[in-house]
């Protein structure tokens, strides 16, 4: 299958709600704690190494960073939440950006959020969650790394999540050995095309 995020380009990146650009098409959160490998599943997602900068440091993102899939459908990488080096008062800038744009942002169809699977629910993936709940925005839980443990802890806490979350669906990828992402390319179309 053609891969339909081939041609995805980093468009900008902002630290301010009244930065946001026009409210409208379609716009999906990527989020997920710092190092969770939101970064590394953006680049295999779209077959690009390059798109995402990855960081052995935690927190290198520090805006919302918009990349077009194509006209009217963008994916928006959120900074990592957790240890960021980027510094306590910056991320405590996040919170009212975060509300304003779940409240108010008409584009916004879904939101991914990422969680090694060796670490998954963490009480700052449960608040992202809730605050997705709160707003009756659509969730995906999606475990990374999942090269990283065996086929049964992987379907344990596929079930796990499962049961925890009201989540539509979720699922379990590893960007090093590029599985779970042709499921994710169907959803993300699903969502699109609506």
């Amino acid at each position: 299958m053609k891969n339909p995020f081939k041609n995805t380009a980093f468009l900008f990146g902002i630290t301010k709600h009244k930065n946001l650009p026009e409210d409208v098409g379609i716009e999906i959160l990527l989020s997920g704690r710092s190092n969770a490998g939101k970064s590394s599943a953006l680049n295999a997602l779209t077959g690009n190494k390059k798109l995402a900068r990855i960081s052995k440091t935690p927190g290198r993102t520090t805006e919302i960073n918009f990349f077009e899939v194509e006209d009217g459908f963008k994916l928006l990488d959120l900074p990592g939440y957790g240890f960021a080096k980027s510094g306590h008062s910056r991320r405590k800038d996040w919170g009212p950006l975060l509300g304003e744009y779940f409240e108010n942002r008409k584009a916004l169809e879904a939101v991914l959020v990422f969680m090694d699977i060796r670490h998954p629910l963490k009480p700052i993936d449960l608040d992202m969650i809730e605050l997705c709940e709160s707003f009756d925005i659509p969730y995906i839980p999606v475990l990374t790394k999942s090269d990283k443990v065996s086929k049964n802890i992987l379907m344990k806490t596929i079930q796990q999540v499962s049961k925890t979350t009201n989540a539509m669906e979720v699922l379990a990828i590893s960007s090093s050995k590029e599985t779970g992402f042709e499921k994710l390319r169907k959803i993300l179309v699903g969502l699109k095309d609506g």
